[in-house]
């Protein structure tokens, strides 16, 4: 007689069956199903003898797991951190570049805020200097289509950079070359770690 190797490990264990019938019953006090629903999926449930058998009592009802906490990696940024750059950009709609420039001000030189404030004040005088020379264009030729388009681009660069800088990458990415003011290091420091950049 051949025994299935991997019947022990698809068994269901009495913590599984305890945490199946702990989330039925919170979908029941949450009104996602009613009570007679309950008690057929809680007779799935304790009957089941392997994983298969005890997901079908969870069918169709979502079950979202905290996330265990883990430190970031080693020179990763923190959520915050991005959460404070993606906004850092985005305030470049509201305030051009004074925004940037004061979170610059007050961040720690060297810190995740303050290189991403560093590239929105960057992306920001860029973007003001574009828009002075599709004005003087507009009125040399007579024609306001350069001025509109200098506004869509400064939207749509400041947004994206907000994305990129929300997701712990660099808010300017590959197009910090062509930027005025490219961010430098603070005085005896080494560029920033490598998502930084």
């Amino acid at each position: 007689m051949t025994t299935d190797p991997f019947a022990s490990m698809n068994q269901v264990t009495d913590q599984q069956r305890d945490r199946a019938v702990a989330h039925l019953q919170a979908c029941y006090a949450q009104g996602m199903i009613d009570e007679a629903e309950l008690d057929r999926r809680l007779d799935l449930a304790l009957a089941a003898r392997d994983r298969a058998q005890l997901n079908r009592s969870l069918v169709g009802l979502a079950r979202i797991a905290t996330a265990p906490f883990r430190p970031p990696r080693p020179g990763a940024p923190t959520p915050a951190e991005n959460v404070g750059a993606g906004l850092t950009h985005l305030s470049g709609l509201f305030t051009s570049f004074i925004g940037p420039a004061i979170v610059k001000a007050v961040a720690t030189p060297g810190s995740r805020m303050w290189w991403e404030a560093a590239r929105a004040l960057s992306l920001q005088l860029t973007m003001l200097l574009v828009g002075i020379v599709s004005v003087v264009v507009s009125i040399v030729i007579g024609f306001e289509s350069p001025v509109g388009i200098a506004w869509l681009a400064w939207v749509a660069f400041t947004i994206t950079a907000g994305v990129r800088a929300f997701n712990g990458k660099s808010g300017t990415g590959g197009a910090e070359h062509i930027l005025l003011a490219r961010p430098k290091p603070p005085r005896g420091q080494l560029p920033g770690p490598r998502y930084y950049g």
